[in-house]
Order: structure tokens, then sequence, then C-alpha cells
């Protein structure tokens, strides 16, 4: 019996056995269909957190964007155990920004950018999705939006924009002084390098920093691990640039002469006279190269606007010795350089703003960096000593007639010609003070 009970009972355990086994493997889920996450995708996709294609020598997605497409990890079906290269380090502690950030950066976008390029918009807009990828250049945006913004409105937030240049440049040097910089690294540096010039020049103590960065786009453009043929700013290079004033002088009237022949003869007269101080290669250059520029202006517009554009070629191309004694507010020589440069300057890139596309609130920063030069010619003119005056004589009456605004056209020549006498108002044509 006993026998024939365990036989019993170890033919039930089989059984049950089997009955387990079989119910276990019908509710066991058929597996799908596997799916293994890539990590071939270009940087530019891993960067934006979207799928790439994968296509090569360009995928898709940049192609259609118009980004720079490079495949950090050139082995797409390399071992599992490859090491995965990152391009950007990952933060360890999130950004914040408020709702006034937020207000820069829209103004930013839509007016404060800067006006280089010349019909800069869709470059900028560009340049605000690396922004997320590079800290300095976002703080640059938001400090030149907040400086550009404080100018127009009554709001004070000159604060905030110093708060944000102050992180920006920061950010900027530790960023420079990494090793194996791309192209697109070098495009950010680029980007924040003009933002941070312009936003200087909003600024009542600015103007050293004006130079500053301006020397510093240059040394950053020139680096040879940069070419702006193939970034976003290939519009900013110098055949770009010509190409587009040329055709905004053929769009204009042909009897507009952008630097009137007596306004002309006068600051050339005033360059020459200062040339008895100067003794400094430098300062020698620039008075020579100046005197050529408006020489050109009045009767070859694009010849002239070609020799702009090396005005401050010469800031780069001298030692940091040499350009600290250059910017130096104690070498007088100088100062009066500087003065006439900012004179010159201001004056021709009138053209630009004319073919600007932003709306008005926007070119009101062209007024705005008007109502600068004007500052700064007055703050290097009070620190010099007076034997030192007769020499910014011409500069201060002509930045002085800045104040008078006619129409579009003739708002910086009529002035002048009216300050010193020249120019009659026919009965019932009122002045208006332009804005500042």
């Amino acid at each position: 019996m006993q026998s024939s009970e365990s036989a019993a009972s170890a033919q039930l355990g089989s059984l049950a056995d089997s009955d387990t086994s079989t119910v276990v493997t019908k509710r066991r889920p058929i597996p799908r269909k596997g799916h293994t996450k890539s990590r071939a995708g270009c940087s530019s996709c891993k960067r934006r957190r979207v799928k790439c294609d994968l296509t090569t020598p360009e995928c898709g997605a940049c192609e259609r964007l118009g980004l720079e497409c490079e495949y950090l990890n050139k082995t797409r079906h390399g071992s599992q155990n490859s090491a995965v290269v990152i391009s950007q380090p990952l933060r360890t502690h999130p950004v914040m920004f408020d709702y006034n950030d937020l207000n820069f950066f829209r103004h930013f976008l839509f007016e404060a950018y800067p006006p280089l390029p010349i019909d800069g918009f869709t470059v900028w807009q560009m340049a605000s999705q690396r922004s997320h990828s590079y800290d300095f250049l976002l703080h640059s945006m938001l400090g030149l939006g907040a400086s550009h913004l404080s100018l127009l409105t009554p709001h004070g937030y000159e604060k905030a924009a110093l708060k944000h240049r102050v992180l920006a440049i920061s950010a900027l040097n530790k960023h420079l002084a990494k090793p194996g910089l791309t192209n697109q690294d070098a495009e950010a540096a680029f980007g924040a390098m003009l933002n941070l010039t312009f936003q200087s020049a909003y600024m009542n103590d600015g103007l050293i920093d004006f130079l500053t960065m301006v020397r510093g786009c240059w040394l950053v453009g020139t680096q040879p691990y940069v070419d702006l043929d193939h970034t976003i700013f290939k519009t900013f290079g110098r055949v770009s640039y010509l190409e587009r004033v040329k055709a905004l002088i053929q769009d204009g009237h042909e009897t507009n002469h952008y630097l009137d022949k007596v306004i002309a003869e006068g600051f050339c007269q005033s360059v020459q006279k200062l040339g008895l101080l100067c003794h400094s290669v430098a300062e020698l250059k620039y008075l020579a190269h100046m005197q050529r520029i408006a020489t050109l202006a009045s009767t070859n517009p694009a010849e002239s606007y070609h020799e702009l554009t090396f005005l401050y070629d010469g800031l780069g191309n001298l030692s940091s010795n040499d350009f600290a004694s250059f910017i130096d507010p104690t070498n007088h020589a100088s100062q009066l350089v500087i003065l006439h440069m900012l004179v010159l300057e201001f004056v021709m890139s009138r053209k630009s703003v004319e073919g600007d596309m932003r709306s008005a609130l926007g070119k009101k920063g062209y007024h705005c960096r008007k109502a600068m030069s004007k500052v700064w010619v007055q703050q290097i003119l009070r620190k010099l000593p007076v034997e030192y005056y007769e020499y910014g004589e011409w500069p201060l009456r002509f930045i002085n007639s800045l104040n008078y605004s006619f129409d579009d056209e003739d708002q910086v020549w009529k002035p002048f010609f009216l300050s010193n006498g020249r120019t009659v108002v026919p009965a019932g044509e009122t002045l208006s003070l332009a804005v500042i």
C-alpha cells in the first residue's frame, strides 16, 4: 500500500510540476523586438537632444538647419566597451534665471542683437540656439539685451546688465583657456565677444572695454583653428561685408554723399594737425588710415568702406604692451587719435544701420551709440591738459552738433553746418532733439 501510495504521490507531484511549468510558460510575455539606443549621432543632434538619422557626411537635421555636422565617434559599429565622448561637460547644478532674464533674451533676439553682420537677424537667431551649450554666450546675450533695454525704458536694468557681463567674461576666459577648441567653440566665443563689444558701446565708462573687446574679436577670429567662412558668422567676413555695403550704396541715391566734402576736409585738417603730437608707429598709421577713409568717403564710398574694414585691425596687431600704452588715459596723443576714430567710425556706420531690417525700436540703439560717442569724446577732452584742447576742437564741435535731428539722411550733416553758421533753416522748419 505504501508503495502504491508513494508511487501515486510521486506521479501526482510529477503532474503538479508539469502543470505548474505549463502555466508559467503560458503567462510569460512574448518578448518584443529589441531597441538599441544609438550613441553614434552627431554632436549637434546630441546637444539639441533630437534623433539623428546618422547620414554622412552631414545628417538631415544639420543640413536642413545649416548647422555644422560632426560625428565625434567615427566608428559607428564599434565595440560596446568603447569610451563615450561627451562634447560638452554636464552641469553639476542648474543655472537659475528670472522673469527679467526672459525679457532680456526676447529683447536681444528681436531688437538688441549687434548690427554686425549686416542684416544679421537670422545669424543671431542661430547663435541663440547655441547658447544652451555655452553659458558665456547666453550671459553675453542677456547682458546686451539688458543694457540696450535700460537705455530705452525708464526701468533700471544696469545692475542686471553688469551682472550678466561679469558672468559672461569670467566664463569666456575659462573657455578660451581650454586646449583643443573646435571651430564651433570658437564660433560661440566670437559671438560672445561681439555681444560684449556692443554692450560696452552702451556704457558711460565703456570706452576701454570697447577697444579691448574689439581687439579680442580680432584675436579670436584670426586663430588658426577658426574658419569664419564655415561658421554662422561667415557674412561677417570682409568680402561678404563689402558686398552687402556696396548693395546698400547702389540702392541709395546717386547724389548721396556719405561724408560731405566740407566735413571730410575739416576732419582731415584736424588729423593733420594732430600728427604734430604723435610719435609712435601705431598713432601715425592710424592717422594716415583715417585720412584716407575720410578722403575717399565723399568721392568713392565703396572704397572708403573697404578701408574702414581695416580700421580696428591695428589693435589686434599691437603687442600687449603697445596696446596697453595706446589705450592709457595718460597717453594724451593716443587719446586724441581714439577720439577721431570714434567720430569717423560713428559717421561711417550709418550706412550699415540704414540696411538693418529690425524695428524702429531696435534702430534706436544707433541713436544710443551716437549719444555714447558724444559722452566718450567729452570724457576724453575733460581729462586732457589745457594745452591739448585745440587738437580736439573740431571733433568736439562736430559731436556737439549731433544734438539736432533733421530727416534721416541729413541728421548728421546739416546740424554740423548749422552749428558753424553755414546753413539757414527755412521758415517754418523746426528743430527737434534727437532720440538719445
